[in-house]
């Protein structure tokens, strides 16, 4: 070892957290426990296991499953074999699950016994999987796919069997963004790249107000196969804290489960935070004092209120598939720290701050950045040591996304006197009215403070004068007076808040929204209803 660089590999997440920590508690459901100890030597039996089965170096091995205790040992065993981890999207309709699949080149899949008759329909058209490896909460039971391997009995008869040396720059994970613009793109991340973001989060969100520390509980509602579930299965190990699986999302069972566990920290997006907040057991949830850190969209002031009311401590953080994913973080820079507790409200809504090691710049269309006012809008471009380099396969996005050293997320976003940024809309979602572009992140935050709204949408509709105007879409309420919500938001433009041409033409009411595979609200089924009406 002497002279010879460290390698910043997955597996050194367990060296000081297990040997510290070797008792402490990774719980499934609430109704399977295992220690950081048994974990750690069932992650190396599954390692060595796939390598015996004839996982090599670079091969893609992927997993379809929910948040449960077979998959958190996949996203360490499958790097340490060597492999590269494919958190396939269960939400995907099954002919682009089969397309992210072929087009990740997956070797083997590990799949929940419940999934399998989603991809036995078509399993003659899976020719490129090698092998199949069946996982199931029940150890005894049967695989139900003919030829596949049970994942229980990975290990068995692997005991002598070596693993490969890893080196830092190899890959370790690959997964497709949810495809909300055209065909699902693949990003891939290697393991310095993994360990650094986990590093760095780490230190950011020990900040207030979330001041996460190796005494938390963990129950992160960001699922597996979604960026690394924001890396908290990394982070947490690696801080010795308890980690709670949910399993499959029962919102009226994970209030008890939070209960139960002693749950004080959770990731969501707004979606999943406006679920749990209105399940049938959500009188639990002032009893916990839960500390909610929300991305994945806008924090709506009227959402946070609401979840202030019910004694959680929330606020925003924003990333992206192509970021592993945390940029920033709604923490207290030194400036927020020192305010009066009922004025730090309003920037823990915003986006927030860069995270260490990130670099952040919000640009006009020369590339020159914005003055901090909180007026002037510009996109936000970004470095970081752990973004992913390319898109797979896919030179030509990729050169989109990569403009002179810098990835151009297509979020745009202004930046206020002390430095925090709050995104106003993403490019393909902006309405533009007159020439004049209307950010309907601000819109919608505004009009989710009316009373008895749930959960709001505005989208653009096509008018012959303007090119487009805004149209709210709103849960919560079955009759809308719209005398009254255009009162509401005059009183914003009264106070200079919004421009009047920005106030929507039109609310409609509506009972749900329809959800991307992400849990974000699908406006792409919004714009096609407006073209249809």
């Amino acid at each position: 070892m002497n002279g010879e660089k460290f390698q910043l590999t997955i597996d050194k997440i367990f060296s000081a957290s297990v040997r510290n920590n070797p008792k402490q508690i990774i719980s499934y459901q609430g109704k399977e426990q295992v220690t950081y100890e048994q974990f750690r030597d069932r992650v190396y039996e599954i390692a060595r296991g796939l390598v015996k089965l004839g996982v090599k170096k670079g091969d893609k091995v992927a997993v379809l499953d929910w948040d449960s205790l077979r998959y958190l040992e996949a996203y360490y065993a499958v790097p340490l074999a060597g492999g590269v981890l494919h958190t396939v999207n269960i939400r995907y309709p099954p002919d682009l699950i089969f397309y992210t699949m072929q087009h990740a080149d997956d070797r083997y899949v590990i799949i929940r016994d419940e999934f399998v008759p989603v991809i036995e329909k078509s399993i003659a058209l899976f020719d490129f999987v090698k092998g199949w490896i069946v996982s199931s909460d029940n150890p005894d039971g049967e695989p139900p796919l003919d030829g596949s391997l049970v994942y229980h009995k990975l290990g068995e008869g692997a005991e002598d069997t070596v693993l490969p040396e890893l080196n830092e720059d190899d890959l370790a994970t690959i997964f497709y963004t949810s495809g909300t613009t055209g065909l699902p793109k693949g990003v891939s991340f290697t393991h310095r790249q993994l360990i650094l973001h986990t590093l760095t989060m780490g230190m950011a969100l020990s900040d207030e107000p979330i001041n996460l520390k190796s005494t938390d509980v963990a129950l992160p509602l960001v699922p597996m196969f979604h960026v690394h579930s924001w890396g908290m299965p990394y982070l947490a190990i690696l801080k010795g804290m308890r980690y709670v699986l949910p399993g499959r999302y029962d919102f009226n069972e994970i209030p008890k489960i939070m209960q139960q566990e002693k749950v004080t920290v959770s990731f969501m997006v707004p979606s999943i935070l406006y679920m749990l907040m209105n399940s049938e057991n959500r009188d639990i949830l002032p009893s916990l004092k839960l500390r909610v850190t929300v991305g994945g969209g806008a924090l709506p002031k009227g959402l946070a209120d609401k979840a202030r009311q019910l004694g959680l401590i929330v606020n925003a953080g924003y990333g992206m598939s192509e970021t592993a994913p945390i940029l920033t973080l709604a923490t207290y820079n030194k400036y927020v720290q020192e305010l009066p507790e009922e004025e730090k409200s309003q920037f823990e809504i915003k986006t927030g701050i860069p995270i260490p090691l990130v670099d952040m710049r919000v640009v006009d269309s020369e590339g020159k950045e914005v003055p901090w006012d909180s007026k002037v809008i510009g996109e936000i471009a970004v470095r970081a040591p752990w973004l992913t380099s390319s898109y797979v396969k896919d030179e030509s996005n990729t050169k989109k996304l990569w403009i002179d050293g810098w990835m151009h997320t297509g979020d745009l976003a202004v930046v206020d006197e002390h430095g925090y940024i709050s995104i106003v809309d993403r490019e393909k979602d902006a309405v533009k009215s007159g020439g004049e572009f209307i950010p309907t992140v601000i819109l919608e935050d505004l009009i989710s403070t009316y009373p008895g709204i749930g959960e709001v949408a505005v989208v653009g509709r096509s008018h012959e004068k303007w090119g487009e105007r805004p149209v709210a879409f709103v849960s919560g309420l079955k009759d809308i007076d719209h005398e009254k919500l255009t009162k509401h938001l005059e009183s914003f433009v009264t106070a200079g808040r919004i421009a009047k041409f920005w106030l929507p033409d039109e609310y409609i009411p509506t009972d749900s929204f329809e959800k991307t595979s992400t849990g974000k609200i699908d406006k792409k089924v919004l714009r096609e209803k407006l073209k249809r009406a």
